[in-house]
């Protein structure tokens, strides 16, 4: 069997990505967990280098790379998670309880995937979401909602800063009172007028080693070599 330590860094990179997709699938819809057990099987296949049937075909193998004291409790999710998965009741109450074992199956992989990745590029999420200059204060509401952002980096020129949705929420609710057009104001004019406030943004580079790096509170942009933004580093990431 394959161990963790005998995976690429690609590979690494590769199934931690396709774990917190996965996740991310289920806290969406809170009776979809096979997605994660797409994702498990996916791994199960990597670790054993043969396809078996099912889920259960790769329980020793999952379990394989757990090595510390939550190896039992996770042992036992994954019982119960393949157990959900062979049953044709995938509504309900049923299928919520299979998310929540789904997800802590999840999350433990997630986690020694981690303990092996070195650097922000590892775990950064790519494809930054940027506020527009050009934007309309609904339009950047409606990204903040869509993606559930806390924060949404905003660029003008060669500046970044970053907008929370307790700003956007404050002047939303102003303008909401007064059942007025400035809600289609571009944030251009909204920084202009003093009305929207980025703060300031922190931007670290790509190869920035982990254990040097100090988790914030608010978002990071990461730049390469060149000094261009390739991704954003969050509270949430490190998770």
């Amino acid at each position: 069997m394959k161990d963790l330590h005998e995976l690429t860094l690609e590979e690494l990179r590769y199934f931690l990505r396709l774990l917190r997709q996965a996740r991310y699938a289920a806290l969406d819809d809170a009776e979809d967990f096979i997605s994660i057990c797409f994702a498990l099987e996916e791994i199960g296949l990597r670790i054993l280098g043969e396809k078996r049937t099912g889920l259960g075909g790769y329980q020793d193998a999952l379990t394989f790379w757990v090595k510390d004291a939550r190896q039992d409790q996770f042992s036992a999710n994954l019982r119960r998670l393949i157990g959900a998965r062979n049953d044709k009741s995938h509504t309900g109450a049923y299928a919520r309880n299979a998310v929540t074992k789904a997800v802590a199956v999840g999350s433990v992989l997630e986690d020694c995937l981690m303990a092996r990745l070195m650097t922000v590029e590892d775990i950064m999420t790519e494809g930054v979401v940027f506020a527009e200059p050009f934007m309309s204060l609904a339009k950047v509401r409606e990204l903040m909602l869509s993606h559930s952002f806390s924060f949404l980096p905003v660029k003008w020129g060669e500046k970044f800063g970053l907008l929370s949705d307790r700003e956007v929420a404050r002047l939303w609710r102003t303008y909401a009172k007064k059942d007025s057009e400035p809600h289609l104001t571009p944030l251009r004019d909204l920084i202009a007028q003093g009305k929207l406030s980025p703060g300031p943004v922190n931007v670290i580079e790509i190869d920035t080693k982990l254990q040097d790096q100090v988790i914030s509170a608010e978002p990071q942009l990461v730049v390469n070599a060149e000094g261009y933004v390739v991704g954003i580093i969050s509270a949430f990431d490190w998770l």
